[in-house]
């Protein structure tokens, strides 16, 4: 029996060669991988006394070879090919172990692995007879066989591990020579990684599973979830939109409540307890079930606060002080709370019917690109809660009218048809509050009946994008009831 070893990363050769030895394997192995073994004091055959050939062009031909590939894709159960063995005079390789340079430590050509992925492919291809190892976690297990053998299904789930393996590095590759500059790069490699089944898709009698990109260390997949309960598709898919919306607030105290992907509360305060407070207060009955994300620690005062409130299904949180989350998870045992790690915005993308939508992330603007139409000014307070709104319209479903009173929203209206609609809803979830507060909406307004709701209501701050045939008309109904209105830069649709 024999065995090809050629590893970038050498963790693990220490106890893995011997015991292959002790096993009745030959080794053969190349450049730094049989440096390594002479140092170990192991018997091994060295690559280039097989081909007959030195490692060329400074270690970029090594392992491209016959006398190499042949004994790995060499069919077993066809006679000629055993034939043409024994005529080359080779030996069949049994067992191959490969890592590939690490591309991602530093990208660049020299670190473009070819030879390596050559006997990976080779090695899987033939898994009717070969078994090909790229993880060193699986040096263990390959250990534990090696008395009784690998079984045919065992060697097609490491040979389409081992092609995995290979088409991810291969996608690295890819994307960076496309470059980072590419917003939308002509060619998108996506390889995914399931990471975790979830409790269910985004229904009850649907699946859902969490996959990673391979080689991405951050955001969810990073995430530490606290409780019994595994999340579903939906704890994950709200907590991140609260996430994203928290991680615009600045570095206040800040909370965001979010209830089927949009938020229904939102609150920056002085300490972490009143921002929470003030979120829940914006739509108490909306904020039971939903997704709860702060910018502080949970600590024992917030987690007593919170159980003075209807029960929220998840909680994102930086981290925790003490036991805080067990005076939580003691007594609503089927809450969840996860410790986010933080994540730099991704590239959307979203499925449709035969293909795939893609879109960079929304970026939002700063309060000092809003455009003043009317003579009336809005204090300094008045536009920081419309920059409030602003980002808080963005997170909504469209259509979305938003109402921020003290650095609070007090009246979200989204997902409606009509932008009227959504101004109404505003309205009525503020009720008293919209009085002297600020609105936005996330696109223009096509008539003056959304803005007049919001006049009526007592607003004396709106912020909308321009764009409708009706924008004068608009910012003179605005100037006649002494509304400060601004046109800001963009739209933030989100459906």
């Amino acid at each position: 029996m024999q065995a090809l070893i050629s590893l970038y990363d050498k963790s693990g050769i220490e106890s893995l060669a011997p015991a292959l030895v002790e096993a009745g394997y030959s080794l053969i192995a190349s450049g730094g991988t049989a440096e390594a073994l002479q140092q170990l004091g192991i018997d091994h055959t060295k690559v280039e006394d097989l081909t007959g050939f030195p490692s060329l062009f400074g270690g970029r031909v090594k392992t491209l070879h016959p006398a190499i590939h042949g004994p790995i894709l060499a069919d077993r159960s066809n006679p000629e090919h055993l034939s043409q063995l024994e005529t080359q005079g080779w030996s069949a390789v049994d067992l191959v172990i490969v890592n590939l340079y690490p591309f991602d430590s530093d990208p660049g050509v020299e670190l473009i692995d070819i030879g390596g992925p050559a006997l990976v492919r080779a090695g899987a291809k033939n898994f009717a007879s070969v078994t090909v190892v790229v993880d060193p976690n699986d040096y263990s297990w390959v250990l534990d066989h090696l008395a009784t053998g690998t079984t045919i299904d065992e060697r097609r789930r490491l040979a389409a591990k081992a092609f995995s393996y290979v088409s991810a590095y291969d996608a690295r590759v890819s994307s960076w020579l496309e470059g980072d500059t590419a917003i939308l790069p002509a060619h998108k490699v996506l390889h995914l990684t399931r990471t975790r089944e979830l409790r269910y898709g985004e229904n009850p009698h649907q699946p859902g599973a969490f996959y990673v990109e391979e080689g991405v260390q951050a955001g969810w997949g990073n995430a530490q979830w606290l409780g019994t309960e595994a999340p579903s598709y939906l704890n994950i898919f709200d907590a991140d939109a609260a996430q994203h919306l928290l991680d615009r607030l600045g570095t206040e105290p800040a909370c965001v409540i979010v209830k089927h992907g949009g938020p229904c509360g939102v609150a920056s305060r002085d300490t972490i307890v009143d921002a929470y407070n003030e979120a829940f207060e914006g739509d108490p009955l909306s904020a039971f079930g939903g997704v709860v994300a702060i910018n502080r620690p949970l600590t024992e005062e917030l987690a007593r606060a919170m159980l003075e409130h209807p029960k929220f299904d998840v909680l994102v949180a930086p981290g925790v002080i003490g036991q805080a989350h067990e005076i939580i998870l003691e007594r609503r045992r089927r809450s969840r709370i996860a410790l986010f790690p933080g994540a730099p915005s991704t590239l959307g993308i979203r499925s449709v019917a035969g293909g795939y939508l893609m879109q960079p992330s929304d970026e939002l603007e700063a309060a000092e690109e809003f455009r003043l139409v009317t003579s009336r000014r809005a204090s300094a307070l008045e536009l920081a809660d419309a920059w409030l709104a602003v980002a808080v319209a963005q997170a909504g479903a469209s259509n979305t009218v938003t109402i921020v009173q003290d650095q609070a929203a007090v009246g979200v209206g989204q997902g409606q048809p009509s932008r009227v609609d959504a101004s109404k809803i505003a309205v009525a979830k503020a009720g008293g509050k919209a009085r002297g507060g600020a609105a936005a909406s996330d696109a223009f307004f096509p008539f003056p009946d959304g803005l007049e709701t919001l006049i009526d209501a007592g607003v004396t701050t709106v912020v909308a994008p321009s764009g409708s045939v009706k924008d004068d008309e608009i910012a003179a109904i605005a100037e006649r009831a002494g509304v400060a209105f601004y046109f800001a830069p963009r739209r933030h649709f989100r459906h």
